[in-house]
């Protein structure tokens, strides 16, 4: 664990800082400090003040006692967890949304290209020159650069789109980009992974952690913080703990004071059953001091080591499926891009799938498919007699602000039946949600993101579902509730179907993908680390391939000379035999790319195993070439 009490070296330092919100203590007389280029990652179940602090350090908020000092001539940069951008601005008029000089001339500069494509004048063109030539002497096209690199590499094509116009997921990639454009001395990051698909999710985490700047940040994803945090800091019960490492050490240390605890607590139990065996003997044999044995037995009672855990409890009935859960005929679906085409895939009882893609690339789409709510353009979808959906979407749902969380269940089911069979009210079951009496009394509005979400998910499990939908469920969960609903899902009876670019919950849950990929579902048997050592092998070998070829090409060119009439003969068969392999080779992909919606798990390991084969053999009549080609030489 490290020590922070060192103020004078710290770019940010937080003394004494307190924060209420009704009767509800947040954040307790709470100190601490930020070094140069620490990378801390900020953890606490939901409620217990992550958003706040964050906000009280970006000068959103005030803490009701303490204060917050930066070292003098620091930049900030902070990404609340929903986006705050104008919604009539373009995407670059949100990144440039800047007071320094340059920022504001490119503002102004793209302001005027985008007006140029609806009007023209010569007074416009002066401006534009005029503009042109103010940046050309800053140096400020070096930035614009470095805007397009941003852009293009969270995936944002086109930077003059209007932010109104833009998805969920765009406006957070136009909020991270805006965020690292000012090179900020300090990062502040509120669930930074929301919405973002893996590619601009790896970027980022390689940005930030070979990043010089002092970053703090939320985030749910344990491979991210994992990979960028140098160190932890625990919220419980208003106060903080740090540990100098990242999560893997974190878990690692928790453990080990859990086990501490357990030893202190079994210590305690044991004088605790000798002082009251001693005060039990009698008053004769008791010394002339029994007060002193009494205030011992009050301390050893008082004195637990072990906190109950308040674990929330997720169990519902559900109905049996039959013969038939789900099946899915040759769907095709464009808007103005193909989607997906010819897709089918039967559902069979308890298979658990997980849907990855880039945003934009049809997965939510898919989803409404699925469950009517939305027609194909092609094919159609039969739902078992038995199947019963629940949809936990991504988006928040529209809600009563005013309305009390038991009000808002009530409204649903009254009473709702246990996996034993027990029959709880609403108020009961929300205590397994951890939601307490003062909680349940309490309006939507006044809940925390993560909170309202929570409750959410308690709503889409009453009902008795055995097809589980999940579009992206972990978003805004702190990582308590997705290690409690990672277990709960590992033991559900039903079918699952869950898009999410969290990888860590996907390895938990999922047996199989669909990806989405180039207006194609492709179905791979594995989870999303396997699918990603596949990807990353394609790659290595697709590489290795075009090395081979260049070598072959160039190696071919060179006459051929000082060889054995019978060398000749099996170089030239050689050259043959490579050149049919890899023809077998391409074949095998081909149908791998284009027919893979209509391969089973059996057609995949079958096709695999063949080109593993073709692969073999292509290398060692490549090796034998390279041999043939060297007495030439």
């Amino acid at each position: 664990m490290q020590t922070r009490d060192k103020m004078a070296e710290n770019t940010v330092s937080i003394e004494k800082i307190s924060k209420k919100y009704g009767e509800k203590t947040i954040i307790e007389s709470v100190s601490f400090g930020l070094k140069e280029n620490e990378k801390i990652g900020l953890v606490a179940i939901n409620g217990c003040g992550k958003t706040t602090l964050l906000k009280m350090i970006a000068g959103e908020e005030y803490p009701d006692t303490g204060k917050i000092t930066f070292r003098k001539n620091l930049k900030t940069g902070y990404l609340p967890q929903k986006p705050k951008l104008n919604p009539e601005n373009t995407v670059w008029e949100e990144i440039f949304e800047s007071k320094d000089e340059k920022f504001l001339l490119l503002k102004e500069y793209g302001r005027i290209l985008f007006q140029s494509e609806h009007e023209q004048s010569a007074e416009l063109f002066d401006k534009q020159q005029t503009i042109y030539d103010k940046i050309e002497h800053s140096g400020a096209w070096e930035i614009e650069t470095k805007a397009r690199k941003y852009l293009s590499l969270l995936g944002l094509k086109d930077p003059n789109k209007i932010i109104g116009n833009l998805s969920g997921g765009e406006q957070r990639r136009v909020d991270i980009a805006r965020v690292l454009m000012s090179d900020p001395d300090v990062i502040l990051l509120d669930e930074p992974t929301n919405h973002l698909d893996i590619d601009s999710i790896e970027w980022l985490q390689d940005f930030l952690r070979d990043s010089k700047s002092t970053l703090l940040f939320v985030t749910h994803d344990r491979y991210f913080l994992d990979e960028v945090c140098t160190g932890i800091m625990a919220i419980d019960e208003g106060k903080v703990k740090f540990y100098n490492g990242n999560y893997s050490y974190y878990l690692e240390k928790k453990a080990m004071e859990l086990i501490d605890l357990q030893r202190k607590e079994t210590r305690r139990q044991s004088q605790l059953k000798r002082e009251l065996k001693w005060l039990n003997r009698g008053a004769r044999a008791r010394s002339s001091k029994p007060k002193n044995h009494l205030d011992r037995v009050h301390d050893l009672m008082n004195k637990s080591y072990l906190k109950p855990e308040n674990k929330m409890k997720i169990s519902f009935q559900t109905v049996r499926q039959g013969k038939t859960v789900l099946e899915v005929h040759n769907i095709t679906k464009k808007y103005d891009k193909n989607l997906f085409s010819n897709f089918s895939h039967f559902f069979t009882k308890g298979e658990k799938v997980g849907i990855i893609g880039d945003n934009g690339s049809g997965k939510t789409t898919f989803l409404k498919i699925l469950t009517g709510t939305e027609k194909p353009d092609s094919g159609f979808v039969k739902t078992g007699l038995n199947t019963r959906f629940s949809y936990f979407r991504q988006e928040d749902e529209i809600y009563a602000a005013d309305i009390s969380v038991t009000d808002y269940i009530n409204e649903y089911a009254p009473n709702v039946k246990t996996g034993t069979g027990s029959l709880l009210s609403a108020s009961e079951i929300l205590k397994r949600f951890l939601f307490n009496g003062k909680m349940q009394h309490s309006k939507l509005s006044s809940l925390s993101g993560g909170e309202r979400r929570r409750l959410f998910l308690l709503k889409s499990l009453l009902f008795g579902a055995n097809f589980l939908i999940m579009d992206e469920p972990t978003n805004d969960f702190d990582i308590k509730t997705l290690e409690i609903l990672e277990d709960y899902l590992d033991d559900f009876p039903g079918c699952l179907l869950i898009v999410s670019h969290d990888r860590y919950f996907l390895d938990r849950t999922v047996d199989s993908l669909f990806v989405f990929e180039e207006g194609k579902i492709i179905k791979f048997p594995g989870n999303y680390s396997d699918f990603l050592l596949v990807k990353k092998y394609k790659k290595e070998k697709k590489e290795e391939k075009i090395n081979k070829k260049e070598l072959y090409k160039e190696q071919k060119s060179i006459k051929i000379k000082k060889i054995s009439y019978k060398d000749k003969l099996e170089l030239e068969a050689t050259e043959k035999e490579i050149a049919e392999l890899e023809e077998k080779l391409a074949e095998q992909e081909k149908e791998l790319s284009e027919n893979s919606a209509n391969l089973g798990k059996d057609d995949f390991i079958r096709i695999s195993r063949e080109s593993e084969e073709i692969e073999k053999k292509l290398n060692i009549k490549m090796e034998r070439w390279e041999e043939l080609e060297a007495l030439n030489n």
